[in-house]
């Protein structure tokens, strides 16, 4: 992964005259969380054989030879269960080095977190095969119990398990068997894992890969595996042994040393008396051949880099302006000290006697946010679902249940915590013999295995004519009659639902007219007892505009808008008129993503309509497109609903693992903030949103302009509803400066600007462009960073002229990176913006704001 403006590039290492100190090791990492009754704990991120010491409350409770850090680490069996409030720690030794104590996890409860029993485990990866002989299982608490049955009978268990725990399995699979995972936790059960039925292996078995190897290294790494094959790796032609593998990659770790020239081949098997696959081969290259190593972002303030590109045994090293800082296997090295803007980064990697050549060098930005987990992955619960009819009320609703399948009893451990959210959605018009409600299962499924009912309504008696503002009300009369049926659902003995709905937990999902028809819902609806907590309109229509009247405010709620940039159908992108009129109850979240298209959200939605308005590029795949919605649709309703701490993926603090986020482009608000300056006031753009005076320097030529495509705007490329600041083309040094009310200490604050380069609809110029924000303190001290260091001014979407858009993104600057001799954060009177580009042009700004 490489951030949207990460800078980076590969250097020779003996130019660098790098100091090395072979007595300084960083700590390993202990993972987390960790919970009462472990028998055992996980440690990632040492050097390859490293000596690993596990410490509980002061105390050395283990210790053991840590082998490859790599894939997964060491899970270190501990002689007694572990006790609430209990610190772990754990710290590597070599034979010329000793590093400090990791960070301390505290051990926790796990009913706190899981009140309704341990995460559902999942055959990872599936499916299963006739003949497999190792099973992987992941979403396990470590230190648990993890076992694995065919047919209802144990065929695999691991005690003291790992996140991600290979099982090996004896008998092996027999064909058709029905398999699945059990675990669990101070005697408290999870449910079951997703059930798989056993097929047929593939035949011909594929060949297997063998990664690129390099001179004294002693790990080796085979990918392309079958689930559940043996493996057998021959080296020079002889036979080094055969292994069990869980599938997808099997590293082996403790080979003699590797020399250059040397040939290793692997096969695979699986069933007796069936072929092998054909031999995959590796050749050992020379160490003059290991490249540099690759990391994730890194920004100021980390204390930690993340490889994603390493060889598995390798010694990796860190610079921070010239002094080592950190040394440790991959994944993660600590360092010890914060990195800052435009601090210089080097990252080398070593093998036992092979010094790397090459050296990666990383200018460190302000913003470069990591990638973490994904909001969709919260998986507790088996999916039950069902259709249901009644008086043209329609739909499918999937809920969390004892067990996967249709019209399965409502999970009973979660029925006994009280009644649970519900999220209610809405597709828009499309052929009336098309069943769109079908089209969102993979969201609903995502939202109820993690404890929220989902119910998609069947809108088709309204779909096939134009209809108008009309059409959008009887939507939302639809939604909200789907509503009152589930209330009555709530009240019948007799349904699955009876008594688990909590109506005060409410949320909708609209697309395209039932987007807004979802905006609608919340401004009309009428039923007791029902509160809607937040709303998601994707790629919604907005027939109240069209048609000249109002536009609906969304508020009271969380609003969230994805808008397609490649919509060939609701081609104006209107979501962006609800973001602007909306008034942040908690958050109002925009996200405006490149290279996706109106019906790739919907599984009935077969047509690509990018090309209804050629020339346009070619969009993302529908899974990349359901990705987005799962993972950005779950953080909100999570928030929302379930009350997580999940805003940082809307905010764009982290990054959701496995989505296209560098196609992803965000506004963001949050409630009750200090604005600057919104220009909605009136007040001219002579005076803030403060009350106090602006200026204009150097040449500097700026003004308000509506964000919208009425008369008076700046040019026909804006499609939202606010006013804003254009800065005119002109010379470079032009600045705007906007003085605050009062003195303020803002040295642990951030300044957030939405911003955009302003495009003249028709084409997209040549190269980017960008600004300096500025903060002058008390003594008229001047401080600036430069956009491109916190992501960059993203550039137009250039899709078929006419259609390219000015759409605004919110820019994150975080203060501490504002340093300079004598100048004091603490007391800052003004924040500036400075144009400071040779190749000028016009820049939109909105919503200026300072964010504790």
């Amino acid at each position: 992964m490489i951030g949207k403006c990460m800078k980076t590039k590969i250097v020779e290492r003996k130019r660098l005259e790098l100091p090395d100190n072979p007595k300084f090791l960083s700590p390993p990492i202990v993972t987390k969380p960790l919970y009462q009754c472990a028998i055992a704990v996980t440690v990632i991120s040492y050097v390859l054989d490293a000596d690993l010491e596990i410490e509980v409350d002061g105390v050395t409770v283990a210790g053991v030879n840590g082998g490859s850090p790599w894939p997964e680490g060491v899970t270190v069996p501990i002689p007694k269960a572990l006790i609430v409030g209990q610190k772990v720690r754990a710290r590597q030794k070599t034979g010329l080095a000793l590093s400090d104590w990791s960070a301390t996890v505290i051990v926790k409860d796990h009913t706190k977190d899981y009140p309704a029993g341990p995460p559902r485990p999942e055959i990872n990866p599936a499916p299963v095969f006739e003949c497999g002989v190792r099973t992987g299982v992941s979403n396990l608490l470590t230190g648990g119990n993890v076992w694995v049955t065919a047919d209802l009978v144990e065929v695999g268990r691991v005690n003291g398990c790992s996140e991600h725990q290979g099982v090996n399995v004896s008998p092996a699979y027999g064909l058709g068997q029905k398999v699945r995972a059990w675990f669990e936790l101070c005697k408290d059960p999870s449910p079951p894992s997703s059930e798989y039925v056993t097929g047929n292996p593939p035949n011909p078995l594929p060949a297997p890969s063998v990664d690129p190897i390099f001179e004294s290294g002693t790990v080796l790494t085979i990918k392309n595996i079958v689930n559940g094959a043996k493996v057998t790796v021959s080296r020079n032609g002889v036979n080094q042994g055969t292994w069990p593998c869980w599938g997808f990659s099997i590293a082996l770790k403790g080979l003699k040393p590797f020399v250059t020239g040397d040939k290793f081949t692997a096969i695979q098997s699986m069933c007796l008396g069936s072929p092998d696959s054909p031999p995959g081969d590796g050749i050992v290259q020379p160490c003059s051949s290991l490249p540099a190593p690759g990391i994730d972002p890194v920004q100021a303030g980390d204390n930690r880099i993340t490889l994603n590109q390493f060889v598995p045994d390798a010694i990796i090293k860190v610079y921070l302006n010239g002094a080592l800082v950190g040394a440790s296997g991959g994944p993660i090295v600590i360092l010890t000290k914060k990195v800052a803007l435009g601090d210089t980064l080097i990252v080398v990697q070593d093998l036992n006697k092979c010094k790397g050549r090459l050296a990666l060098e990383v200018k460190v930005l302000c913003v470069d946010p990591p990638v973490a987990s994904n909001p969709s992955n919260l998986n507790l619960f088996p999916v039950g679902f069902s259709e249901y009819e009644k008086g043209g009320i329609k739909g499918s609703v999937y809920y969390p249940a004892e067990d996967d399948g249709k019209e399965q009893p409502f999970n009973k451990r979660l029925a006994l915590l009280g009644r649970v959210p519900i999220v209610f959605m809405a597709h828009g018009n499309h052929a009336p013999q098309d069943p769109s409600y079908l089209g969102y299962d993979y969201f609903q499924t995502d939202l109820a295995k993690m404890g929220i009912i989902a119910v998609s309504v069947d809108c088709n008696a309204l779909n096939g004519a134009f209809g108008g503002v009309q059409n959008i009300e009887d939507r939302a009369d639809l939604i909200i009659d789907n509503i009152a049926f589930f209330q009555g659902l709530d009240a019948d003995p007799a349904s699955v639902f009876f008594g688990r709905i909590n109506f005060n937990l409410v949320g909708i999902m609209g697309h395209s007219r039932g987007g807004d028809a979802a905006v609608t819902v919340p401004s009309v609806i009428n039923l007791a007892g029902v509160n809607i907590k937040s709303v998601l309109a994707l790629a919604p229509t907005n027939f109240r505009y069209w048609a000249g009247l109002s536009t609906i405010t969304p508020k009271g709620y969380a609003f969230m808008t994805i808008l397609p940039a490649g919509d060939g159908d609701v081609r104006d992108n209107n979501g962006a008129q609800f973001y602007d009129r909306a008034i942040p109850d908690l958050f109002k979240s925009q996200l405006y993503v490149h290279f996706t298209n109106h019906n790739f959200f919907n599984r009935q939605w077969l047509k690509d309509d990018s090309l209804n308005t050629p020339p346009q590029p070619a969009v993302v795949t529908r899974s990349d497109h359901e990705r987005i919605l799962t993972a950005y649709g779950c953080a909100l309703f999570r928030a929302t609903l379930l009350g997580q701490s999940i805003t940082g993926y809307l905010e764009g603090t982290q990054l959701p693992a496995g989505v296209l986020t560098q196609h992803i482009y965000r506004s963001y608000e949050r409630s009750k903030v200090l604005t600057v300056d919104n220009h909605e006031d009136g007040n001219t753009i002579n005076i803030n949103s403060l009350g106090q005076p602006t200026s204009q320097l150097n040449g500097m030529s700026a003004d308000e302009f509506p964000f919208d495509k009425v008369g008076g705007a700046f040019n026909g490329s804006f499609y939202g509803l606010s006013i804003g600041m254009v800065a005119r083309p002109g010379r470079p040094g032009r600045v705007f400066r906007s003085e605050l009310k009062e003195v303020a200490d803002l040295s642990k604050s951030e300044i957030w600007i939405r911003a955009a380069e302003v495009t003249d609809g028709a084409s997209v110029a040549a190269g980017s462009t960008g600004f300096e924000l500025g903060l002058e303190d008390s003594n008229g001290v001047q401080v600036w960073v430069d956009s491109d260091d916190i992501g960059g001014l993203p550039r137009p979407y250039a899709r078929n002229p006419g259609m390219i858009k000015t759409m605004l993104n919110t820019l994150r600057f975080k203060v501490p990176c504002f340093k300079a001799r004598e100048f004091k954060r603490d007391s800052i009177r003004a924040i500036l913006i400075r144009c400071n580009r040779n190749d000028e042009r016009a820049i939109a700004f909105d919503d200026l704001q300072i964010i504790n």
